[in-house]
């Protein structure tokens, strides 16, 4: 049995459906029951709270494995820090009440995007140290519970490994979240400027098919970054709009420039990945488990099709 937390957002709900169609048995941790319709029949639901190490333990109980998704985006500091890095703790010491035998601790990009020793920008590097670059409260929190669950395998000998995300899109169970929230926008023609900066974009699919490699071949204390290519906003932005049937295109403004009060979703990440130059990915560790990610063209022509309307 492999527990996931986050099984109803928008990557937590493509884990489960690549654990199931795989053969796992999987049970989810469901806070909302109204979110469970996304949930594939014969997964088992179960309620727990990342506030309550005790539910957690309960939940994991006769599971081998867990995939930990939960995270808060967007909340404000203390709870932000209290869910991604209070909950993470807790989420390990119920591991080891459980007696689990591995955990995968989804982590992000923005947890480990660090000044590029090779030239101008950052890397995101799979055996980067000391944090990450990025200040704001998401990717600052984030770099401390990935360093929770490292410092329990380094220390206490848990069998752990990260799953480390680059900018998600594509279908999902969920719908149309995350960065397909920009892509709809920009095929709308609702996103007029955009900055110039090259990041690494992976389909939500992919994400959850990297995650099982992890499970199943990675090393425990090992980071995998799951990329599937690194390309700019606007290239990205642009060849969506391509795919999806629309005439416009965004207006290309140079790194360290800001955006209006009215920008979409997610394009504020072009302010913030811009100021550090962009980056570029060292996935080395992920590619060689077998991880064969879509690129930018398959993807987002898959996403164009699956999000129609946008």
């Amino acid at each position: 049995m492999l527990l996931v937390t986050g099984a109803t957002g928008f990557i937590g709900s493509a884990v489960v459906a690549t654990l199931h169609a795989h053969g796992h048995p999987v049970r989810a941790v469901v806070r909302d029951p109204a979110r469970a319709d996304v949930l594939p029949d014969g997964v088992e639901r179960v309620a727990a709270d990342l506030a309550d190490t005790e539910s957690l333990a309960r939940a994991m109980d006769g599971c081998e494995g867990v995939f930990h998704l939960a995270a808060a985006v967007g909340a404000p500091g203390p709870e932000a820090r209290e869910l991604n890095v209070g909950g993470t703790r807790r989420v390990v010491d119920a591991v080891r009440r459980a007696g689990v035998r591995r955990l995968v601790h989804t982590s992000t990009s923005a947890a480990i995007c660090v000044p590029d020793p090779g030239g101008p920008g950052c890397v995101v590097d799979e055996d980067a140290v000391g944090g990450t670059a990025l200040t704001d409260t998401y990717s600052a929190t984030k770099a401390e519970a990935e360093a929770v669950v490292l410092d329990a395998v380094a220390e206490g000998g848990l069998d752990a490994v990260v799953a480390t995300v680059v900018n998600a899109y594509g279908p999902s169970p969920r719908g149309p979240l995350s960065y397909d929230q920009l892509l709809a926008a920009a095929a709308r023609g609702a996103v007029g400027d955009i900055v110039d900066t090259r990041v690494g974009w992976t389909l939500a699919e992919d994400v959850a098919e990297g995650q099982l490699l992890a499970y199943t071949g990675g090393a425990a204390g090992r980071r995998y970054v799951l990329c599937g290519e690194v390309a700019s906003f606007p290239e990205v932005l642009d060849t969506y709009c391509r795919f999806a049937g629309s005439e416009h295109r965004v207006r290309v403004l140079p790194q360290g420039s800001e955006l209006g009060p009215d920008a979409p979703p997610f394009a504020d990440r072009s302010v913030v990945y811009g100021k550090l130059g962009g980056y570029r990915v060292r996935d080395d560790g992920a590619r060689a488990l077998g991880f064969a990610p879509r690129g930018i063209a398959e993807g987002l022509e898959l996403t164009a099709r699956w999000m129609p309307g946008a």
